[in-house]
Order: C-alpha cells, then sequence, then structure tokens
C-alpha cells in the first residue's frame, strides 16, 4: 500500500518513498537491484509503487521528442523495425505500467516498457479504427512519435496490427 507521509508518498512496507523507487528504476535498476536496496520491499511493494508513480505524475510540460523519440532502422519501408531513441523517465515508468498491466508475470522493466508501447500503438489503431479521438496523453505521444518514425505504419493498419500481434494482445486484454 502507498501512504502520504510528510511530504512524500512512502510504501508501507519500509517507508520508502515512491519517488526514490522511480528514480532508481530509471538509473537502470532492475527488480533484484531495487530488492538489494530496499530489502522490505517485495515484488508487488515495488510494482505498486510504479503504477501509483505511472497514475499520479504528470507528462512533463516538454517538447515532444525530449520525452519519446522513436526511430524505424529496417532497411527498407517494407522492414520496419522501431526502436526507442530517447525517453523520459516519467514516460519510460507509464509504459512499463501499462505492459504490466497485462503482463503481470514479467518482471523485466525494459520488456514491460516495450509491452506497454506495443500495448499503446495497439489501443491506438483502435481508436483509429473506430474513428474517436486519442485524448489520453501517453497514447497521443507515442501516436505521435511511432507517425514521425515510421508514418506509414497508418498506411496498412492490418498489418501493423499483424506486426504487433493484436490476436494475443486481446486475448491478455478479455482476460
Amino acid at each position: 500500500m502507498i501512504e502520504k507521509r510528510a511530504k512524500a508518498f512512502v510504501t508501507s512496507k519500509g517507508l520508502v518513498p515512491v519517488d526514490k523507487i522511480a528514480a532508481e528504476i530509471g538509473k537502470g535498476k532492475t527488480i533484484m537491484g531495487l530488492q538489494r536496496l530496499f530489502p522490505m520491499l517485495d515484488v508487488n511493494d515495488i510494482f505498486e509503487a510504479v503504477n501509483f508513480y505511472a497514475e499520479n505524475t504528470s507528462v512533463p510540460l516538454i517538447e515532444e521528442e525530449k520525452m519519446l523519440t522513436l526511430a524505424n532502422v529496417g532497411k527498407s519501408k517494407d522492414d520496419i523495425i522501431i526502436e526507442v531513441v530517447n525517453l523520459h523517465q516519467v514516460i519510460y515508468l507509464k509504459l512499463v505500467a501499462e505492459g504490466y498491466k497485462l503482463y503481470p508475470e514479467t518482471k523485466d522493466f525494459a520488456e514491460l516498457m516495450n509491452q506497454g508501447l506495443r500495448i499503446c500503438c495497439l489501443q491506438n489503431i483502435e481508436s483509429i479504427e473506430s474513428n474517436t479521438a486519442i485524448t489520453d496523453e501517453l497514447r497521443s505521444l507515442v501516436n505521435n512519435a511511432l507517425f514521425i518514425a515510421c508514418p506509414e505504419v497508418n498506411e496498412d493498419l492490418q498489418r501493423t496490427k499483424d506486426d504487433l500481434d493484436y490476436a494475443e494482445y486481446l486475448t491478455r486484454k478479455d482476460k
């Protein structure tokens, strides 16, 4: 559980500040590294802090390319391989939290970030197909970064859905 103490939000176990956990993840700490640093925390405590941080931290008011920059490193227009070139800590943790919602068995932050990015892309495709506006800040940021890096992903939505394993996403989403 997350509690408000003085001027900070902390974990109930060990009273570790949520911001401190987020900062350590931003420095590259793994679950095991966090548990060595904060031995009183278990995996659930760490992900509770990540989710709390993601839900309660605003997207920074800076240029989008400083928050998230993607690049197509594929060899041709038909060979689309998206790589994250720049990623702000707040966006990273928001994507980790998104990934964790559908992949709670995964404990690797980088893998969860990639899943979160994939989930946002697929949700954006759903919005495009249903002709509804993308109003969520994170999804809008992902959509803009992807369009700048690779505008052709919106030209063939079915191919993009296949490439991103939409069927597997639906299976997990419906659970």
